[in-house]
């Protein structure tokens, strides 16, 4: 019988021990002050950089756009050469504008009027235009260059050399273009016999 009391007596203390054992409290809670504040992780801040656009490829390839204007402006070209106005026309917005030294030119009538005062009587034997700078934003062109206009009159042949600034827009397929600003600086004659 005593040894029965004597296990219930020490039941107390084995009890306390495993209690104090199992609730012991981690050992780098200990070693943190207990008035420091909480340590909170936000996530880092949002940057206009981090939200950037997709990459949206263009419309044309460069390769692409300078093959087509140099087409197109050989066609409008060659209406001033053979005399075709629907090359030259075809070439326009309806509502574009052409600016030359004699003046601004609205709709694709005007502008005719104007190329047939320029040289639309044949005496034109070539028109060319070399694009300098190129530049594709969305579906609009900007392009600059030079010109030449090669006019033979009594025998005698010249060469105009001058500057221009044209703005094309391209339309949805089937890649209509068409310019919508042309403007023509001021020529320097030269003759060549």
């Amino acid at each position: 019988m005593t040894q029965s009391a004597h296990w219930r007596g020490m039941a107390l203390p084995i009890l306390c021990l495993a209690i104090a054992a199992c609730g012991k409290p981690d050992a780098h809670a200990g070693s943190a002050d207990a008035n420091s504040p909480a340590v909170v992780k936000a996530p880092p801040p949002l940057l206009p950089a981090d939200t950037a656009k997709k990459f949206v490829p263009p419309v044309v390839e460069d390769d692409q756009l300078r093959m087509q204007l140099s087409r197109l402006y050989a066609l409008a070209g060659a209406g001033l050469s053979f005399v075709d106005p629907k090359l030259i026309t075809g070439a326009y917005a309806p509502a574009a504008v052409l600016t030359t030294p004699n003046g601004t030119f609205t709709g694709t009538q005007a502008i005719l009027k104007e190329y047939q005062s320029f040289g639309m009587d044949g005496s034109v034997k070539d028109f060319q235009r070399q694009p300098g700078k190129t530049k594709l934003v969305d579906s609009t062109v900007v392009d600059s260059g030079v010109y030449a206009v090669t006019r033979q009159r009594g025998g005698a042949t010249t060469t105009e050399i001058g500057a221009y600034a044209a703005e094309w827009r391209i339309h949805a397929p089937p890649m209509d273009w068409v310019m919508t600003k042309d403007h023509l600086y001021p020529a320097k004659k030269k003759a060549t016999k």
